[in-house]
């Protein structure tokens, strides 16, 4: 699957962008900004804050999509 101007996607090629994937870009870009000068050091916190802002959301976004298989799944056995 080759997506715009034949670039492969992330998923495509066995990459999953889950938590651990965004937590640990997160953690790079800290250690990164420890040897940084000062103007550097803070666009790289911020990305870093991005992507921990991008974990969160995700994991957010999944809890609340598995929540309605729970209730369906509470409901159906509630009818007995």
């Amino acid at each position: 699957m080759i997506g715009e101007k034949g670039h492969v996607p992330l998923i495509s090629r066995g990459l999953c962008m889950d938590d651990k994937f965004y937590r640990n870009r997160a953690r790079v870009l800290r250690e990164l900004a420890t040897e940084a000068d000062p103007f550097i050091k803070k666009r790289l916190l911020r990305l870093a804050n991005n992507y921990d802002d991008m974990a969160t959301t995700k994991t957010k976004r999944d809890q609340a999509a598995m929540k309605p298989e729970l209730y369906s799944t509470l409901d159906s056995c509630g009818s007995n």
